[in-house]
């Protein structure tokens, strides 16, 4: 079969290819015959031979030759169909951002994390997300509560994740709680408080600390931790919100911090940390979700609060199982 001009075959190819000559093509390559292709699309064997005449005379090449296992693709007929395969994926493509577009499914949504949701319970949900089919971006954010609200005021936050402090009505916030979660101390496993049976308050004293930033809903039930016990707090310590900061300097430099249970549960559990024996007496801080109240989570966001809503009541569950 003679090859047609470039010009003359783009414009049979644009005016005449259908998307039929394409699954024509893909069922003959997969059943290796006539026959087996008509089979498979539920057609007549005389409509598939017709449809191949057709494809080859638009596409001006010879698609298939026959071999000893039946009918293979030519060397340009495997070119025709790798495109061929690419033309549908953008087709299927095109199909899920319309199915996205319509059900409000799209867009970029953007998440203020505290710590304590960082390292489990922000992962767990944009997994469960993606499980369900939601494939849309999802930016995390991290950064201290003051500097997140403001983000979230502007706009530029969908929601945060994270401790709930108490906000007046005229900030126009709505707050769900999704837990509560303790604060634990921890250190090293090579610390020596973490090698004793008994850790006393006053021990604390002595010890290099972490702490909490100003601004940081932990903070105030540290600092506490100090003042309820006539402590005074040690003159060199260090503050940040960065975990993999808090994680070094508790492993690598003999120091302690006080921080919620999740957030260290996982080192706990491998053994590169020891929550110390000691009684916190300051009650546990609400862990949720704050939104504007005057600005509707868009579909994707509020997919993603579900599956935030979910990922929660698993990892409580966990918790409650690793606990003595």
């Amino acid at each position: 079969m003679a090859l047609a001009s470039n010009q003359t075959r783009y414009t049979a190819i644009i005016a005449r290819l259908k998307l039929r000559h394409l699954r024509l093509i893909d069922a003959i390559v997969e059943a290796h015959s006539i026959s087996g292709a008509a089979a498979r699309l539920h057609i007549t064997q005389p409509a598939v031979s017709k449809g191949l005449r057709e494809a080859e005379d638009i596409l001006g090449v010879r698609l298939f030759e026959r071999g000893p296992r039946g009918l293979a693709l030519t060397v340009v007929g495997r070119a025709v169909v790798a495109r061929s395969k690419a033309i549908q994926l953008e087709i299927r493509q095109v199909s899920d951002e319309i199915d996205a577009l319509s059900s409000g499914l799209s867009g970029l949504v953007t998440v203020g994390a505290q710590l304590v949701a960082l390292p489990a319970l922000v992962p767990a949900a944009v997994r469960l997300l993606r499980d369900r089919g939601v494939m849309v971006p999802v930016r995390v954010i991290e950064g201290t509560l003051d500097a997140l609200l403001e983000q979230l005021r502007a706009g530029a936050l969908d929601l945060i994740v994270g401790r709930l402090p108490p906000v007046d009505r005229d900030q126009r916030l709505v707050q769900e709680v999704l837990g509560q979660e303790p604060i634990v101390v921890v250190a090293g496993a090579g610390h020596p408080l973490a090698r004793r049976a008994r850790v006393r308050h006053r021990d604390l004293a002595q010890a290099d600390w972490v702490f909490p930033p100003p601004g940081s809903p932990a903070r105030a039930p540290v600092m506490q931790l100090f003042t309820q016990h006539g402590l005074a707090r040690p003159p060199g310590y260090v503050e940040t919100t960065s975990y993999l900061t808090v994680r070094a300097l508790l492993i690598e430099h003999g120091m302690v911090a006080a921080l919620p249970r999740r957030t260290v549960m996982r080192d706990v559990e491998a053994g590169w940390l020891r929550i110390l024996p000691l009684a916190f007496s300051q009650e546990s801080l609400a862990l949720g979700l704050t939104m504007a109240a005057d600005v509707p989570p868009s579909p994707a966001a509020q997919r993603l609060v579900e599956c935030l809503r979910e990922a929660a009541r698993a990892e409580a569950a966990g918790l409650a199982q690793r606990e003595p």
